[in-house]
């Protein structure tokens, strides 16, 4: 398995010489792009004033992303074949674009949104299979953080129906997007949030902090934080 699991992308950043290195550095390769996790959407309550968290439902409120972003851009100038895969489309049309491409790009957003459409696409019951195969996988943020076991560490609450539980292919945990003034106090706080996860749930997983032009580097077994700044790790 080959995955860079990056907080903000690896464009412009010293981050991009280990994609380059998961892929060989060929120009000969496909990349399918999934865009969701960047529609334009608003939570809305199913009724007008219920503010319960589990009531609100996402809408769009523009047109969905097409992957014509930066990463697009950044493909094509590289020679690379690139597909647009929106986890909206029919599942089995999901399943046949990924079955045939050698890297999975998947853009950051709302990781909820991109959680529900990605067990609508049943990614859960293919994906991992995908991987195995050699397929490298890139996320940013979100697309990072659809891989592991739980999303909630920052927001989930035993009373809440809301689905926190991943795509369970990797085994750790990343909070994304930190600052390095803010390191130590964030320790504290997803340390006290990891213990009392762990008092109501099972939730025993080493959580990455990643600072924006970091990344989680996976390849077979090895685990590896790489980028620029303090690397800190629960």
């Amino acid at each position: 398995m080959k995955l860079l699991l990056t907080s903000n992308g690896f464009i412009h950043s010293s981050i991009e010489n280990d994609f380059l290195e998961l892929t060989g550095g060929r120009a000969d390769i496909k990349v399918a792009i999934i865009p969701t996790a960047g529609d334009p959407i608003a939570w809305i309550p199913l009724k007008e004033g219920d503010t319960s968290y589990d009531n609100f439902v996402p809408k769009l409120i523009g047109e969905g992303s097409d992957g014509k972003g930066e990463y697009y851009d950044y493909f094509i100038d590289k020679g690379y074949e690139v597909i647009v895969v929106d986890l909206k489309e029919d599942p089995n049309i999901v399943r046949e674009k990924l079955q045939n491409v050698d890297v999975i790009s998947v853009g950051g957003g709302d990781v909820n949104y991109l959680l529900e459409w990605a067990k609508k696409a049943k990614l859960e019951t293919f994906l991992k299979a995908i991987l195995d195969k050699g397929v490298v996988y890139v996320g940013a943020s979100a697309g990072s953080m659809l891989l592991q076991p739980d999303i909630g560490l920052t927001w989930w609450e035993p009373t809440m129906k809301a689905d926190h539980t991943g795509l369970n292919v990797i085994n750790f945990i990343i909070a994304p997007h930190q600052k390095e003034i803010e390191i130590s106090s964030n320790v504290e706080k997803l340390d006290g949030r990891r213990k009392y996860l762990q008092s109501v749930i099972n939730f025993p997983w080493k959580i990455y902090l990643l600072q924006d032009e970091q990344a989680i580097k996976v390849i077979g077994d090895n685990i590896e934080h790489i980028g620029s700044g303090e690397k800190k790790f629960i």
